[in-house]
């Protein structure tokens, strides 16, 4: 009995030696990753500015109060809030598009309109001057930078007039745009 146990014991080493051996052929890996969400919202009431009648070469302020912004610039002299509603930092665009209306009125590039044309500027909390304000024009211009999320940042904006050819009233956008910090 002793050696047919030994004459099998050799025989499963033989075999085994000869087998492959038998391991896992498969692993699992788990993968997690979270998107970069970019997102706003813009909170202020109401969304329009409605100036009424403008005189030629003069300043209106869509602030708190419609009057200049103290220096620096303060939430409470703000008009709207920015608020980064994404996962991420973002980086905030302003633009806006020529005016309609009559003969309509391009945008400015810089703070000096001339016949038929408005300069439109736009400041945030923190700023240190009305110099510092943003000159916006009709391509994306950036406005806030790097916003962590869930940040806000309190804004108002200016409007300089030209001169004028004619009196029909006029309307223009305004837009904000979110991208990721470049």
């Amino acid at each position: 009995m002793r050696k047919i146990l030994l004459g099998l014991v050799a025989l499963v080493a033989l075999l085994g030696a000869t087998l492959p051996a038998m391991a896992a052929t498969t692993a699992d890996v788990t993968i997690t990753a979270t998107p970069t969400y970019i997102a706003m919202t813009i909170s202020n009431s109401p969304n329009t500015w409605a100036i009424g009648t403008v005189a030629a070469n003069t300043s209106y302020y869509w602030t708190a109060d419609a009057l200049i912004p103290a220096e620096p610039f303060v939430d409470g002299d703000m008009k709207e809030t920015i608020t980064n509603t994404g996962s991420v930092a973002e980086d905030f665009d302003v633009k806006v598009a020529a005016f309609t209306g009559g003969v309509g009125w391009t945008i400015s590039i810089d703070d000096t309109p001339g016949s038929n044309e408005v300069s439109v500027r736009a400041g945030y909390t923190g700023l240190a001057t009305n110099a510092a304000m943003t000159q916006v024009l009709t391509t994306d211009t950036e406005l806030i930078s790097n916003l962590a999320a869930a940040g806000t940042k309190m804004v108002s904006l200016t409007l300089k007039t030209g001169t004028f050819t004619d009196g029909v009233a006029k309307s223009g956008t305004l837009t904000y745009t979110a991208r990721a910090v470049s």
